[in-house]
């Protein structure tokens, strides 16, 4: 049996492993997958939904789903994150601690406490572990200036991560930068530790690519440049240098910026749009069934990141974007994987973070660009994502290592 651990639905985490788990049980494996309760990127529970310690339900192909208790984090501080975390490293424990026991683990779940608690188990039932890295910690955190480089949380932290990676069976991480860090920072054997990136599903953007009708629904005009960000509007998305941009941009007319999605700092980016009346619409709440419209609808696709949060993590959202043949324009760190991959894939522009006056002239920049300049630049990162950056690409080898660590386990 295998048991895959992630957080609740829409993250990432968690739509790359139910596919994961789909995949294996399609191939024949007994799976059970525990996860949270549906509440993301909100942090609110979705309508119709209650809560308790442990549900239990099953899907279609019959993959086992305990649903664990979690505490919700709806305004994204550092408390109610860490509280979250440990609510569910401590339900979805108990789970399996108390469940038939697994031949393998996979752990794509929050880092440091719930996972640590995934790996005292594993420890406690001699049971290998698989762990996914999507961010470092506490690199992420001190990217966000959460935490004091060199204190002793942060060096604590640390020493947690190198614990469990070493102490794992592998360690999944999704990026070179990552890759070398946990090779370098937290010494785990290189042949126990694979490079596979996320992948996206390659007919979720399948069809007519204009984006007209939506246009039309929310009276853009076929003349005007829009800018789109879509994701989850928290303390680390950046969406508010997004939206101070529009302050440079104010004797543009053509340009106009939409924020769609939904988070902590919805709320306080609105009041933030107040200040230029026309220039900035958002689409929230944002379902997974809007992504396509919304993102063919626009001329450049933004993705913000803060101070040097780029080294710490690779936002998911990339590769929708890359998908829906829309160039990218990144705020990142030159050094990052995040600027590597869209200047790789030729498919944008990076430039700097925290610097609205810049990423204005930016986008004025792109836009006075000739059509066909932004049309290959789109299609460039479509045909990146679907030679390289796809399920059918990807999810192969995750299984792989499972199946194969599964098999080698002496019982």
């Amino acid at each position: 049996m295998v048991s895959c651990v992630y957080p609740p639905e829409p993250m990432v985490s968690a739509q790359t492993s139910a596919q994961v788990a789909e995949k294996l049980r399609s191939r024949g494996h007994d799976v059970t997958v525990l996860t949270g309760f549906p509440n993301r990127p909100a942090g609110r529970l979705y309508s119709g939904v209650t809560r308790s310690f442990a549900k239990h339900e099953s899907t279609a192909s019959g993959v086992r789903l305990v649903r664990c208790f979690a505490a919700l984090s709806p305004e994204s501080s550092l408390f109610s994150r860490l509280l979250e975390n440990l609510s569910f490293g401590i339900s979805s424990g108990w789970q399996l601690l108390t469940m038939r026991k697994p031949d393998v683990i996979y752990a794509n779940s929050w880092p440091i406490i719930a996972t640590g608690i995934l790996f005292l188990i594993a420890k406690l039932r001699r049971i290998p572990l698989v762990i996914s890295v999507q961010d470092i910690y506490p690199e992420a955190l001190l990217s966000q200036n959460r935490l004091a480089e060199g204190s002793l949380p942060a060096r604590l932290m640390t020493w947690i991560d190198g614990v469990i990676a070493r102490g794992s069976a592998h360690v999944i991480v999704i990026s070179e930068r990552f890759a070398e860090i946990y090779r370098r920072s937290r010494r785990v054997p290189p042949t126990r530790l694979s490079l596979i990136p996320n992948w996206v599903d390659e007919s979720q953007m399948s069809g007519d690519l204009s984006g007209e009708s939506y246009r039309a629904t929310r009276e853009i005009k076929n003349c005007e440049f829009l800018v789109v960000y879509a994701g989850n509007i928290g303390a680390a998305a950046g969406v508010e240098t997004a939206i101070e941009s529009m302050r440079f941009l104010a004797d543009t007319p053509a340009v106009r910026l939409l924020v769609a999605g939904s988070g902590s700092r919805l709320d306080s980016c609105r009041g933030m749009a107040e200040a230029f009346p026309g220039k900035v619409l958002f689409h929230a709440p944002w379902h997974v069934a809007d992504h396509p419209e919304v993102l063919r609808a626009a001329n450049l696709l933004l993705l913000p990141t803060q101070g040097s949060q780029s080294l710490a993590s690779v936002p998911s959202k990339l590769l929708s974007y890359m998908l829906a043949g829309c160039p990218v324009l990144a705020t990142a760190l030159p050094s990052s994987d995040l600027a590597e991959l869209i200047l790789r894939a030729g498919c944008g522009w990076v430039i700097v973070p925290d610097r609205p006056d810049l990423l204005a002239a930016k986008i004025e920049e792109i836009m006075n660009l000739d059509a066909d300049e932004l049309r290959g630049r789109g299609e460039n990162g479509r045909s990146y994502v679907m030679r390289h950056l796809t399920t059918q690409a990807c999810l192969p080898k995750v299984t792989e290592i499972l199946e194969k660590l599964a098999g080698d386990r002496v019982i």
